[in-house]
């Protein structure tokens, strides 16, 4: 391994994750969002309703999560915060890897959105990541997290990106 792969791995950036992965579920909330008002436009919105779209979004990201792993070891919030996941050895996840940690996050490190279950999973990851240096799913697939140098470029526009899409989001609502 490389000097600088071996300084970024040790690092341990348990918000910076989340951030990350908040990024990503936002990218994939909006659309859901649209379509879930578009077609099931409520006349009220319930707790339920809430928690059944979260847990929407959660599976239509545990459905793209890993293409993007797969193919470029990051997703646009991962890219975004300078992270990447891949092999010990520099290596790309393959297609099962990345389908296979990307359900245990998603089971295990969220709770599938199950209300207070996810809360108590995601605090309970936060611990194990800050005490162990790593989270349950990448010990038990060997995978390495890499943390590079955060750009501010970077961060401010996904802030632009992030408030464009809500923007339109709240556009396109309001046009529905």
């Amino acid at each position: 391994m490389n000097a600088e792969r071996q300084v970024g791995i040790s690092e341990v950036h348990p918000w910076i994750r989340f951030w990350a992965r908040s990024f990503d579920l936002l990218l994939v909330a909006i659309p859901v969002a649209v379509a879930w008002w578009f077609w099931f436009p409520p006349a009220e919105i319930t707790w339920f309703e809430v928690m059944l779209f979260g847990m929407a979004v959660l599976f239509f990201d545990l459905l793209i999560e890993p293409v993007l792993i797969s193919r470029l070891a990051t997703t646009p919030g991962k890219w975004v915060f300078s992270i990447r996941v891949i092999n010990p050895d520099g290596s790309l996840l393959s297609f099962e890897q990345a389908l296979r940690r990307s359900d245990m996050v998603w089971a295990k490190g969220l709770g599938a959105g199950t209300p207070l279950v996810g809360q108590f999973l995601m605090a309970a990851q936060h611990y194990e990541l800050s005490a162990n240096a790593k989270t349950f799913w990448d010990e038990e697939g060997g995978f390495e997290v890499e943390h590079r140098e955060i750009r501010g470029a970077r961060v401010i526009g996904a802030i632009a990106i992030a408030v464009m899409v809500l923007l339109a989001a709240g556009l396109t609502l309001a046009a529905v």
